[in-house]
């Protein structure tokens, strides 16, 4: 239960963080998290919730968060074949290949949408995320509670 009402806080502070900067995700570090630390249902349920509050108040059409989450989970699969998936450098990796998939997962929804595609913010946008990802991953793998690692889901 305290796990849960961890996540729970976590996605309070999250939501909090992309209004203050908005076009940024600031789930998707403790998603990478979340499959790190190998927590299958909560993997699941974030995915779900997260997915449903991200399209459901932003403005792009129903779908962008699914193939967006669902990119760091083929991220990892794929990584974990070739790097050391709980190293900063993978968290690096993550970032900039995120970075790169905004701008572009953006424009594709943009034009499913028949809505104006501002190239430069979007891109901009990609560059924060690449650097916000692997700073906030590291802060996570740091306060997320040991006791909480260890424990069956």
């Amino acid at each position: 239960m305290q796990t849960v009402l961890w996540w729970a806080a976590f996605t309070f502070v999250a939501i909090w963080a992309q209004k203050v900067l908005p076009g940024v995700d600031f789930m998707a570090p403790g998603l990478l998290l979340c499959i790190q630390l190998d927590k299958r249902k909560y993997i699941f349920w974030l995915i779900l919730i997260w997915s449903l509050i991200q399209d459901g108040v932003g403005g792009l059409p129903f779908g962008y968060s699914i193939i967006w989450y669902s990119s760091i989970l083929i991220l990892y699969r794929c990584g974990a074949m070739f790097f050391d998936v709980q190293s900063m450098m993978f968290a690096l990796l993550c970032g900039g290949v995120l970075g790169l998939l905004h701008p572009a997962l953006t424009g594709m929804m943009s034009m499913l949408a028949d809505m104006a595609w501002v190239a430069d913010r979007y891109v901009v946008e990609g560059i924060i995320q690449a650097l916000i990802f692997p700073v906030e991953w590291l802060l996570l793998k740091y306060i997320y509670p040991v006791r909480f690692k260890h424990e069956p889901v």
